[in-house]
């Protein structure tokens, strides 16, 4: 039976309140995750998405409506935000920017050691964070931050977060500025971490990204949910995404292109190998007498 962990009701957030500069983030927003699930949020630039992301953990404090996480009320002055913190890791866009220590191995220490694990149950909760993204501990964690690819850097930061056994993983912008084989490593890592039970909640421009990942999405635009859903039948909807800015992952704009020719493929394909075989379906029927 699925648990609610995170319940946003009509959160409103604006920056740089009473003053001739402000400028509203979010306008009403509600928002759920239950746990086991995965949940995208996408949204042109300014659109609130970042905004969100940091009321989930408790970055920010609701100034209007109710955040609460893990059966915590975040408007509570008195709740200890330290503890959400620990239970719902946030991956902020370009992580690898904040590593800080020399060593690998230490930078993925430095939450678990704030913790107050040492010693062996420490070594063993970097073993684990490290080998879960696929860094191996023992080829890894005394090499050079600084040496480390792109993907690597992502890869040593995420497991940073991770160590700290979080219930709830956040991620804002996971593949950017990634190269494609980066890219491709990180995206298994999610999906294996999806796999495992982790709940996760990703923002991205990437809409090909989100149709590998996410179980249900959230389309921002102008600081409100504009569309939410089922993500298969949120991101078919390519004309209703384009008038939002955005667009539809590239296999279902392929699809649309041929039905538009005349091609009647069916399905609600998002992936290329869904779509490989709705194409074979349709061929197969033509063949048959």
């Amino acid at each position: 039976m699925s648990e609610l962990l995170i319940d946003v009701r009509g959160l409103r957030h604006t920056y740089m309140p009473g003053t001739p500069f402000a400028s509203i983030a979010l306008d009403g927003v509600d928002f759920r995750l239950e746990s086991g699930e995965t949940v995208g949020v996408v949204g042109s630039t300014g659109a609130g998405k970042s905004t969100l992301l940091q009321h989930l953990n408790g970055l920010y404090r609701p100034q209007e409506g109710e955040v609460h996480v893990l059966g915590r009320d975040l408007r509570d002055p008195g709740q200890d935000l330290r503890e959400v913190r620990r239970s719902v890791g946030l991956v902020f866009q370009r992580p690898e920017q904040q590593i800080f220590s020399q060593y690998v191995g230490d930078d993925v220490a430095y939450g678990p050691r704030l913790l107050g694990l040492a010693g062996e149950a420490l070594r063993e909760r970097v073993r684990w964070a490290m080998d879960l993204v696929g860094l191996g501990f023992l080829d890894y964690k005394d090499r050079l931050t600084w040496t480390l690819s792109g993907g690597e850097q992502r890869k040593a930061a995420l497991a940073g977060v991770l160590a700290l056994q979080p219930r709830v993983l956040i991620l804002d912008e996971p593949t950017a500025g990634l190269d494609p084989q980066a890219r491709l490593g990180l995206l298994d890592d999610l999906r294996r971490l999806r796999a495992e039970g982790l709940a996760l909640v990703v923002a991205s421009h990437n809409m090909e990204d989100i149709a590998l990942l996410a179980d249900r999405l959230y389309v921002l635009q102008g600081g409100r949910v504009a569309l939410e859903g089922p993500a298969r039948q949120v991101l078919s909807q390519g004309e209703r995404l384009r008038a939002l800015g955005l667009d539809a992952p590239p296999v279902v704009n392929l699809l649309q292109a041929l039905r538009d020719l005349g091609v009647s493929v069916g399905g609600d394909s998002l992936t290329l190998d869904e779509a490989e075989e709705a194409l074979a379906a349709w061929l197969d029927g033509r063949r048959s007498p």
